[in-house]
């Protein structure tokens, strides 16, 4: 870890940042274990950036990767995060770009089936609070290995952007975004679902449902299986054509 650039208070949070950690995800929820609350941990570079289901997300220079430490009873319904999460990055993006961006259930962000961003939330229940990461691809060159499947808002717009007026952009939606109604906040995430009334595989360990999705909620996401309707909360989701 390097050493600390700054922080600064945004909001109702503070912001503390680096040019290299291991993960944001892991030093926010560190810092819950001591007592903290209201913290983004931000850096520039992640050399263990974490993704869901244990996979790795690269962190290399150029994107923003930070995590928000909250109290968990400051959400309100605890199953709202992940969409208020991915609801924040797109009305984010749409600040500095008119180009469609879609969210794939539960809260990956795309263009164009290409993944721009990916949300990570940690629970710790037992002692109240959560942490909510996100790795956005803002100026980052994408790694050859995900090419096929990733892409950056700089190539979108073919565009340098300033990361930190970004971040500070989504800290205004974000803190506007956690005083709305749940059902509102529901309602706009689905006007930006790219999942609802898909054909979909969803993993769950070692099953796989395949259905038509029929409703995304705070239970989960409703497919029809073909025979009835069936509600889950967890999954990786695959898209069919």
């Amino acid at each position: 870890m390097s050493l600390k650039i700054t922080s600064v208070v945004r909001v109702d949070f503070e912001i503390i940042s680096y040019k290299t950690i291991n993960s944001t995800n892991l030093y926010a929820y560190d810092l819950g274990k001591l007592g903290k609350r209201n913290k983004i941990v931000v850096s520039e570079i992640q050399t263990h950036g974490k993704g869901r289901l244990d996979r790795s997300w690269f962190s290399n220079k150029g994107g923003l990767y930070f995590s928000v430490l909250m109290d968990i009873k400051d959400v309100g319904k605890l199953e709202k995060i992940n969409f208020l999460g991915s609801l924040s990055v797109v009305e984010t993006l749409k600040e500095f770009s008119d180009k469609k961006f879609e969210i794939k259930w539960p809260n990956d962000v795309l263009f164009e089936n290409k993944k721009i961003c990916g949300i990570l939330t940690e629970l710790n229940v037992s002692s109240g609070y959560l942490v909510l990461g996100i790795g956005l691809n803002i100026n980052n060159t994408i790694d050859s290995e995900i090419k096929e499947i990733g892409t950056s808002l700089k190539e979108i717009e073919n565009l340098e952007f300033n990361v930190d007026l970004i971040l500070n952009k989504f800290i205004e939606i974000f803190t506007k975004n956690l005083k709305i109604d749940d059902e509102l906040l529901l309602e706009r995430y689905k006007k930006y679902s790219k999942t609802m009334f898909k054909n979909v595989n969803l993993i769950i360990l070692e099953k796989t449902v395949t259905g038509k999705v029929v409703d995304i909620s705070y239970n989960g996401i409703h497919i029809n299986t073909g025979n009835y309707v069936e509600v889950f909360n967890a999954g990786d989701c695959i898209h069919l054509r």
